[in-house]
């Protein structure tokens, strides 16, 4: 039967594998192995829903075998269940610490075996199911930050790989909250994801990152055009099916920003903060239509394509002072930003500080792309930095693969730059890199004072 569970037995002696296969055939797909080797052998083709593992065998034992097992990232959440003839309480120590879940003695007690294999699957497919929850948005059954994150990254890392980076927003999502109500609200955001769901592949991940952002990521390799047919039809469908839920004369329109794998990025963090830019290009210039970050060859100062730090600036500021009129706290897209501003901002309500918001960004001098290691270092080196600058009470967050936002809790604006100075001068010493600088721009968050 398909539904199954399949169980893997590795044991060196052929009586004992019968054995066990008497015991569970009627409940189970079995498979078999004769030693260590085989098992991992066997592994690298097929991943059992449980292993029972024979300690005592000759060349690679028990234990060795599971310290393999647990050492490979695609095998080591499999649960291991150890066959044994030893009753010592310092093997059961040795192999619980080891990861195993549980000791079946041999001789086999059939009915003992076979409930305390039934318990261990019941407790793992709980485990699995708890995982798949803490990784799915609770309102549309999407994927998470998270999950996306992990998913695209172990993607990528395995060159060559293409793909694309499609952040989508619903445009004026809150005066949609407050003309229709939060209800509204939500049934339009879930009957978003079910339009993004219908529109990508078994392969591809849809995901909600926060409140009306979305993100999809298809796997595989796009042309521009087919990009531009694809956004075209998500712009249609969705203007069309969101207006009629909520009303034929609502002005419902999205707006999305693309980014291409490897094109303009090979990891998360890069491929997300271009694809934020190609969007806030969108949103800057009418919304209701999408923007692909760079159009392949095509390197234009007028496009996104270049940093410009002042455009992050905004986007900060847009994102930091965005208020929530329920409670009366500041609302910020990403949820980690979020909270780290609210702590600041309930801190410097009770004092005479300000708040500070600094963006720094690692630049070349001719506007060519850094290699990736070399940004990665410089990076490292910037951290590095901002944390032996800022004081105890400032706050840092990485907001791109080469950028940094400070939060600097100063009682005025020359005490933020002074700071800012600090971290410069700090990152400058350390620097090993030519052509590479640090710009920064310094705002004041609480409207006190600005330069």
């Amino acid at each position: 039967m398909d539904n199954q569970k399949h169980i893997l037995i590795v044991d060196d002696v052929t009586t004992n594998l019968k054995m066990a296969a008497d015991v569970l055939q009627s409940q189970y797909r079995l498979s078999m192995a004769k030693s260590g080797m085989q098992a991992l052998e066997f592994l690298k083709k097929a991943k059992p829903d449980l292993i029972l593992l024979d300690i005592h065998m000759p060349e690679m034992d028990g234990y060795d075998t599971l310290e393999a097992i647990k050492s490979n990232p695609e095998t080591a959440s499999i649960p291991v269940v150890f066959l044994t003839v030893d009753n010592q309480r310092e093997s059961e120590i040795k192999g619980l610490k080891m990861g195993a879940m549980d000791f079946v003695r041999k001789p086999f007690e059939p009915e003992i075996m076979r409930s305390r294999i039934e318990k261990i699957l019941k407790i793992e497919e709980l485990r699995r199911d708890l995982s798949i929850s803490a990784r799915k948005d609770p309102l549309t059954n999407l994927w998470n930050r998270k999950y996306l994150e992990d998913d695209l990254n172990r993607y990528l890392e395995k060159n060559p790989h293409e793909g694309v980076f499609l952040i989508l927003d619903i445009d004026s999502f809150k005066e949609i909250n407050d003309t229709f109500g939060h209800i509204a609200g939500d049934g339009l955001l879930t009957t978003f994801a079910h339009i993004l769901s219908s529109k990508v592949g078994p392969r591809d991940v849809c995901a909600r990152i926060g409140g009306d952002e979305f993100v999809v990521f298809l796997k595989g390799e796009y042309s521009a055009e087919e990009i531009k047919e694809y956004c075209q039809e998500l712009l249609e469908i969705t203007s069309t099916e969101l207006r009629e839920m909520l009303d034929e004369k609502a002005a419902v329109s999205v707006s999305i920003g693309v980014s291409f794998s490897p094109y303009d990025g090979s990891d998360f963090d890069t491929l997300f903060a271009k694809a934020d830019k190609a969007l806030y290009f969108v949103k800057q210039n009418g919304k209701n239509s999408f923007h692909l970050f760079k159009e392949r060859g095509n390197v234009n100062k007028d496009n996104p394509d270049v940093i410009n730090s002042k455009a992050d600036m905004d986007r900060i500021e847009r994102m930091i002072t965005e208020r929530n009129t329920e409670d009366g706290a500041f609302r910020v897209e990403y949820e980690g930003f979020k909270h780290i501003y609210q702590f600041v901002s309930r801190s410097v309500g009770r004092t005479d500080q300000s708040v500070y918001i600094l963006l720094l960004t690692v630049n070349h001098g001719e506007y060519i792309k850094i290699p990736n290691d070399v940004l990665q270092n410089a990076m490292r080196e910037l951290e590095r930095s901002i944390v032996v600058s800022i004081r105890q009470g400032d706050v840092t967050t990485r907001y791109s693969s080469f950028q940094y936002v400070v939060m600097l809790l100063c009682s005025d604006y020359a005490a933020a730059k002074g700071v800012t100075e600090r971290i410069i001068n700090t990152w400058t010493e350390i620097n090993e890199y030519d052509g590479l600088f640090v710009d920064y721009i310094l705002k004041s968050a609480d409207g006190k004072e600005s330069n």
